[in-house]
């Protein structure tokens, strides 16, 4: 297999690209030339780079792709993981329609315009933007716009368009902290402040969601497919279970209300000074978590075990200088700010 990765120095490409060498593909890289990947086994020297930029009004653009194309390069197919807005995705889409046999785009369960159904499918409506034209990436725009970018591969390429939907990657490597701060925060034992909910959570550890899009493109599937996990219901309390299994530190879990924590200002899922993936429940958020995964499930996609995912992510915080920066610039609650909301919670109990 020949494959062209847009984006192989970030989160997810370099796992794509170790896999991909793992399985002795031929392997090339598109990126601006600014990151090195973090390889976990194979040594970069190894893997074809080409040096531009995604947007094609921005220095070289792509020519770097254009010329590969003009000398012969051909690839069976291309995995998208860097297209934010339509245009960008239209255009690398446009420039390879002729050079590569399929198109992988990797988009996100933020494309659905409503989290209010529960166990919803890859039918269900996506978000759209009320002006085309605008590129800005808000938290508002940004499902919308990775919802654009599907439309504008799936223009291109047809039938040969795969889309694959990851809801929250996790796993070693994730500096967003959303879920790396209850594995992390149960590796220090003691007094844990969670969320007193039954509410579902999906994630999916980013090892497997390498695999399943090379397993997609190794078996020329074309189509859409939610890539989230477990296979079967996931509440909040299991997850942090599963984080307090894969640690040895003692912990004792002390559940909150939604009205306490939203009565204290706790922000929300991936806020700075919030309870990561903590959404306080209602209609409109009754879907959350419930993606039907039947398709990709049938497709190939494997889940590992949460706690294999938790103690990986407590092994790779301890070597990253991550654990350095500063809470109120990553999701999660700082040790003071959980001590007093524990104090909070405390004295509350005391004087009912």
């Amino acid at each position: 297999m020949k494959v062209l990765i847009l984006g192989g120095t970030g989160f997810l490409g370099p796992h794509e690209v170790d896999q991909a060498v793992d399985r002795s593909w031929d392997v090339t890289i598109f990126n601006r030339g600014r990151t090195k990947a973090m390889l976990h086994q194979n040594d970069i020297e190894g893997v074809g780079k080409l040096v531009g930029d995604r947007d094609p009004n921005k220095g070289d653009g792509l020519a770097a792709i254009a010329n590969a194309i003009n000398a012969g390069a051909t690839w069976d197919v291309v995995i998208d993981n860097s297209a934010y807005v339509p245009r960008i995705a239209a255009s690398s889409a446009e420039l390879l329609k002729d050079a590569a046999k399929q198109y992988v785009f990797v988009s996100t369960v933020s494309v659905y315009a409503s989290n209010s159904v529960a166990n919803a499918d890859e039918a269900a409506a996506v978000g759209t933007l009320d002006d085309p034209t605008d590129e800005e990436i808000t938290g508002l725009s940004y499902g919308p716009l990775k919802a654009a970018c599907e439309r504008e591969v799936q223009r291109v390429f047809g039938a040969r368009a795969t889309i694959v939907r990851p809801g929250l990657i996790v796993g070693p490597g994730d500096k967003t902290n959303r879920f790396t701060y209850w594995p992390v925060r149960c590796s220090r034992g003691g007094r844990v402040l969670i969320p007193d909910t039954d509410d579902r959570v999906q994630l999916i550890d980013v090892r497997d969601l390498a695999k399943f899009i090379l397993t997609l493109t190794e078996q020329g599937h074309g189509g859409v497919f939610n890539a989230v996990g477990p296979a079967g219901p996931l509440t909040f309390r299991e997850m942090v279970d599963g984080c307090k299994a894969a640690v040895s530190a003692p912990i004792e879990f002390v559940p909150v209300s939604d009205a306490f924590l939203q009565a204290h200002n706790v922000g929300i899922f991936a806020g700075p000074e919030s309870l990561p993936l903590w959404i306080p429940s209602g209609p409109d958020s009754a879907g959350h978590g419930t993606r039907n995964i039947e398709r990709a499930l049938a497709q190939g996609l494997t889940i590992r075990p949460l706690a294999q995912t938790a103690a990986d992510t407590v092994a790779w915080f301890a070597t990253t200088s991550t654990a350095d920066a500063p809470f109120g610039t990553r999701a999660g609650l700082s040790p003071e700010r959980e001590t007093a909301l524990l104090q909070l919670d405390d004295a509350i109990a005391s004087n009912p």
